[in-house]
């Protein structure tokens, strides 16, 4: 009966979904978050934050040197990662403050990189504000944070 009891804590703790949040399979061991909507995979935490809370601030990288973190990265048996399109962050957002938190405990104060380049000036791109909800573009030199985001094979 404990046995019984404890595996059915880690299955909870491996799939766990949040009310109001139910398109969101929170996997804590893995670090990673599944959209059963979009079918993406999501980093739970910004790149460098750690542990199941995300801890600290995440990385500051330009956006080359996220686009190359990303590709060298394997996360919960994920190794094809990218950096997010600015429409992929904006639906993200449009979850709520309360999934947000939830699912994504850095995304509160996070500034991050987007795979969407500024198609008047290569050297810009888009990064999203998960502060006020907007996307602005901004220097590729620039340093900003870095969800990342697997599409499904």
């Amino acid at each position: 009966m404990r046995l019984s009891l404890v595996l059915v804590g880690l299955l909870m703790m491996t799939a766990r979904v949040f009310a109001g949040c139910e398109q969101l399979a929170v996997d804590t061991s893995q670090g990673t978050v599944r959209d059963t909507a979009s079918g993406l995979t999501w980093s739970r935490c910004l790149l460098e934050q750690v542990g199941s809370g995300c801890l600290g601030t995440g990385a500051s990288l330009s956006r080359v040197e996220a686009m190359n973190q990303a590709r060298a990265i394997e996360l919960g048996g994920v190794s094809n990662w990218r950096l997010p399109k600015i429409e992929e962050l904006a639906k993200l957002f449009a979850l709520g403050p309360t999934c947000l938190a939830a699912a994504f405990p850095g995304s509160a104060t996070a500034v991050t990189w987007s795979a969407s380049a500024n198609l008047n000036d290569a050297t810009d791109a888009w990064v999203f504000d998960f502060v006020t909800g907007t996307a602005v573009i901004n220097a590729s030199d620039s340093k900003r944070q870095v969800f990342l985001v697997a599409s499904p094979k």
